[in-house]
């Protein structure tokens, strides 16, 4: 699952190509949390500013939780057929987020080892939430590549440089069948300080985890050798 990522910093990290209509006003958000807004790229309409996770009904007209991710295996059958066929979006980000148990949930954050913005593909629909309904996304999920396969699952669909185009072309009626996957050299990994699983934690400086100096006055002990056990 995708529940967490890093927006980017500003127009300049979108693909002038994609640059439709009017500049919007967005503000960076290092640790994008479900229900909260960012630029992506609609198929067909250019640069939106939508809220991540689509809001549905369930039973009884009850709300359900968001949908913030689809698994690329289920999207040429049921709900999301339509969706692959005319509802494809882009989500330019500088990185997403995933969790493992190290002794309490510990944060890595995965980006491109050039510093280039991860384009996430997506599916899009109008949803409401607290009254306001606008563009709405969820970020496709695929099986992980060997570095992500360590921490989880499952990972977002991260395009290649030469596979935006095909994923935002709705003339190609069939993107999945392409090998869509940024290659495994293109992406590193790093941890992230435990602030950060917060999400309420916009300070980047805060999630950045540093290196604990030891105290003056104080040693690390050297580690013993087999031998001298």
């Amino acid at each position: 699952m995708c529940n967490r990522f890093r927006s980017i910093k500003e127009w300049s990290d979108i693909p002038r190509r994609f640059h439709r209509g009017p500049r919007l006003n967005f503000e960076f958000n290092p640790n994008v949390a479900p229900t909260e807004l960012v630029p992506i790229l609609v198929a067909g309409e250019g640069v939106v500013l939508a809220r991540f996770g689509i809001n549905r009904l369930g039973s009884g007209g009850k709300p359900r939780p968001p949908l913030l991710n689809v698994r690329t295996d289920g999207m040429r059958k049921g709900q999301f057929r339509k969706h692959l066929k005319e509802r494809r979006c882009v989500i330019p980000c500088e990185g997403f987020y995933e969790w493992r148990d190290e002794g309490g949930k510990q944060p890595y954050y995965f980006s491109r080892k050039d510093g280039k913005p991860l384009m996430l593909a997506g599916i899009w629909e109008i949803a409401e939430y607290k009254g306001d309904s606008r563009v709405a996304f969820a970020i496709l999920t695929d099986e992980p590549n060997e570095l992500v396969a360590s921490y989880h699952d499952r990972m977002p669909l991260a395009l290649a440089d030469d596979k935006i185009d095909s994923w935002l072309g709705l003339a190609n009626v069939s993107p999945l069948d392409e090998n869509l996957l940024l290659d495994l050299k293109e992406f590193t990994v790093r941890p992230m300080d435990r602030a950060m699983n917060n999400v309420r934690q916009k300070d980047i400086a805060a999630t950045i985890r540093r290196l604990r100096r030891p105290e003056a006055g104080s040693c690390t002990p050297a580690k013993r050798s087999p031998r001298s056990r």
